[in-house]
């Protein structure tokens, strides 16, 4: 996409005429990166901000030496790497390209000079800028409301089965934009995933079943904004589904269960910050369900027993 167009088509610069975009494009500088390779990094000055012209770029935050968490999945007409940029300091997360792109870099001292140049011009981009921010952290904030309740829930020590309601609940009051949610966890002893919440009428479904393997195949989880395009058939619980989201659930490189949510009634509804809340809860889940199931069978063991002594 030239750059014209491009700046026509992001929010924080909507509104502005074509001339003053014209004058803006002079600041645009077009970098590419391969998949995997690192835009910026935590800690690091910043001196300019990018635009995604072309593929996706992953954000996340170090957690530790090993361990990281996925902030955003941004693609074309995204903005990122303002936040630091206009508060001068250090960048507070990583920029990586997920897939082969091409950004346009926004330099600091060029764009400063078109602000103080054009001010009326330029109170428009900090406040569509200002505007981009605050949308992240509401998004945060949902998370991280989503991740304290369902944590909570886990941790009841309810059935497996109440657990798996209440996070039911709380992924519809987060994700409003789905109409439907089911879990399913693997069984060994059939060799198939159940349901645990699911619609009624939900049928396990095999190992061997392709949506299984598309699952495997795809470990960060999978986003269908139009289902007549899925390369597998649908189950039958499924079948009305016009947008769906699946996340797998696992735990030292086995796919244990996954979550999946859904609308019967729109396509196109999903964002990639939905695969990346569906994600932590699949995470929440993969670290507590095998104390969860130990937890049920003593539950049935004693329960068991109870009903012997009651004889």
């Amino acid at each position: 996409m030239d750059k014209l167009s491009l700046l026509k088509s992001v929010f924080v610069f909507s509104g502005l005429d074509e001339q003053l975009l014209s004058r803006l494009t002079g600041q645009l500088k077009e970098t590419k990166f391969a998949e995997g390779r690192e835009i910026f990094s935590e800690g690091r000055t910043a001196d300019s901000f990018f635009i995604v012209d072309s593929g996706e770029v992953i954000i996340s935050k170090q957690l530790g030496p090993d361990q990281k968490k996925t902030l955003a999945v941004l693609g074309t007409g995204s903005v990122f790497g303002e936040m630091a940029f206009f508060s001068d300091s250090p960048r507070t997360a990583n920029a990586v390209a997920r897939t082969a792109c091409t950004l346009w870099r926004v330099e600091r001292n060029g764009f400063m000079k078109f602000i103080a140049d054009e001010p009326q011009a330029g109170l428009r981009i900090l406040s569509g800028l200002l505007q981009v921010s605050m949308d992240r952290l509401e998004q945060t904030s949902r998370e991280l409301a989503t991740i304290y309740q369902t944590g909570k829930i886990i941790a009841s020590g309810k059935r497996l089965e109440e657990i798996a309601q209440g996070i039911q609940y709380e992924l519809l009051l987060a994700i409003p934009e789905a109409d439907h949610a089911a879990a399913f966890l693997y069984n060994e002893f059939n060799d198939d995933y159940d349901p645990v919440v699911a619609p009624q009428g939900t049928k396990e479904i095999p190992l061997n079943h392709p949506m299984i393997q598309a699952l495997l195949r795809n470990t960060s989880g999978i986003m269908l904004e139009d289902c007549t395009l899925a390369q597998f058939p649908l189950e039958s619980f499924l079948s009305g589904a016009k947008a769906l989201l699946l996340s797998p659930i696992t735990k030292g490189g086995r796919l244990i269960g996954f979550l999946a949510l859904w609308n019967t009634d729109k396509k196109n509804v999903f964002k990639n910050s939905h695969c990346l809340l569906l994600a932590s809860v699949s995470g929440q889940l993969a670290e507590a369900i095998e104390n969860l199931r130990h937890q049920q069978e003593e539950r049935d063991r004693q329960r068991l027993k109870n009903a012997r002594h009651g004889y």
